[in-house]
């Protein structure tokens, strides 16, 4: 009985878990559906969104109007204020340096000016969103 009673608990948790990650994926979505608007306002067009590679994923990745590449980390949160710049912490940059230059290199924008952008949404429960964007937040050593 208490095998049963162990498996059905791992269960629940296993299923709350997904309910977390897909409420959790949603703000996601609707993050980087503000971060394209707001990005797009002042003159970034959006190329291409949720690029995986084996190294991980890069959210969104722009052209501005003097030809420059935008990779664009988005974090969405609905609660700490600041939380969504802390997690962009020394692992982080290493990691979106690692897939920009792969990029690059795939595409063949070796020679495009390259930047990285952080977009921060804060989300308050009932509010209105806000959103810092932050250029060049990441610096690449070409």
């Amino acid at each position: 009985m208490s095998a049963l009673f162990a498996w059905c608990r791992r269960r629940w948790s296993a299923w709350r878990g997904a309910e977390r990650r897909d409420e959790r994926h949603q703000l996601g979505q609707r993050g980087e559906d503000l971060a394209v608007s707001h990005l797009a306002s002042i003159g970034l067009h959006c190329i291409d969104r949720n690029v995986r590679l084996r190294g991980g994923e890069i959210d969104l990745i722009c052209e501005a109007r003097d030809g420059a590449i935008v990779f664009v980390e988005v974090k969405t949160r609905t609660g700490d204020e600041y939380a969504g710049e802390l997690a962009i912490n020394r692992a982080k940059r290493a990691r979106l340096i690692r897939l920009v230059q792969m990029i690059a290199r795939r595409r063949r924008w070796l020679t495009r000016r390259l930047r990285i952008d952080v977009v921060v949404i804060v989300w308050p429960a009932g509010g209105e969103p806000l959103i810092r964007h932050h250029p060049s937040a990441v610096t690449l050593d070409r």
